[in-house]
Order: C-alpha cells, then structure tokens, then sequence
C-alpha cells in the first residue's frame, strides 16, 4: 500500500490497518541514508525481484547487481563470500560462536533450512544493513514492496500522513455517495 485509495479499499474490506513499509522508508524523514532514496526512485514496476538466494527464505529486495549477482552464483561463492559477514555479525551482536552455532544446530533440526542457509541468515542483518544504514548498494540488499516503481517523491511523514488521509476521505466519500 502507498496512498490513501489503497488505504480506503482496505478499511472497506475490514481491514484495521496496512502496511506501508517502503512508502515510510521513501519519506524526507527517513533515516535511509538520501543517495539511497534517491536510487529507490528510479526503478520502475520491474525494479523488484523474490529471491530465496540470499539465505533460503523468500525477500522481496530491489533489483541491483548484487542481488543479480547473488541469484546467478553458487552456494560455494555465497558461502565463501559470506564467512566476512558472517564474523561481523558476530562482533556486531555480541554473541559467542557457541551460541550461534547452538541456534544454527536448533535452525537445521527444527525446519528445512541446510546448513548452508543457516550461514547465510546470519548475513541477511549485515547485507540489510550495509544497504539501508551505510549506503552501499553494492554490498548490500535493499527490501522493498512492489510499489516502488509507482512512487516518485519524498515528502515528510506528516505530509505523507496527511496526504493518505485526504486521499482515504476522499475516497469513502465517493463510497457512501454511490450507494444512495
């Protein structure tokens, strides 16, 4: 969901909310460093992709040559590649290799995931991290909703808000006018 319409059709539903993840990110107050904004501005309806690459569980991400390199290589590269992230998200949370080796252990009896997947969980926080917080969509994934390629500004959240709202009144409006 992005505007207020879609906000609308939701309530009309039932709905008691919607989730507007990539609108809010995509907002002047953001905290997603702005080059990064910016370039979540220029792709188009076509500009996101589901992958299960990055560590075996479906992500929504943008469409960048990290990512097209990630889909394309093997699991011996992402693993190799990997073991740098790896150890730096184990300096980052603070935890010892033998509890993470413990929730590994717990991760591969407990579902479907290899061992292989496990390593690479433990790197979707750096890879989010190094897009969305240091700027480096080189290095890193950047998750969106299919409605980036529909968005095309960065106002604040309270224009956003206040914008959404309108919109929402506008439209239940019309809703209540049609069905007298």
């Amino acid at each position: 969901f992005f505007d207020g319409r879609g906000l609308a059709a939701a309530m009309a539903y039932g709905a008691a909310g919607i989730g507007m993840g990539t609108r809010f990110l995509l907002t002047a107050d953001s905290a997603v460093p702005e080059d990064v904004r910016r370039r979540y501005l220029s792709f188009g309806l076509d500009g996101t992709v589901v992958t299960t690459k990055a560590d075996g569980m479906p992500h929504r991400l943008l469409r960048t040559e990290f990512i097209d390199t990630l889909e394309k290589e093997g699991i011996t590269a992402k693993l190799l590649r990997t073991l740098k992230r790896t150890r730096q998200f184990k300096e980052m949370s603070g935890l010892p290799w033998r509890t993470l080796i413990k929730d590994g252990r717990a991760m591969v009896h407990g579902g479907d995931r290899t061992w292989a997947e496990v390593v690479l969980a433990a790197n979707t926080p750096m890879l989010l991290r190094a897009g969305l917080v240091e700027g480096d969509t080189n290095a890193g994934m950047l998750s969106s909703g299919q409605v980036v390629g529909l968005l095309d500004d960065l106002p604040t959240c309270e224009e956003l808000v206040d914008r959404i709202v309108a919109q929402a009144a506008d439209r239940l409006k019309h809703l209540d006018a049609n069905r007298a």
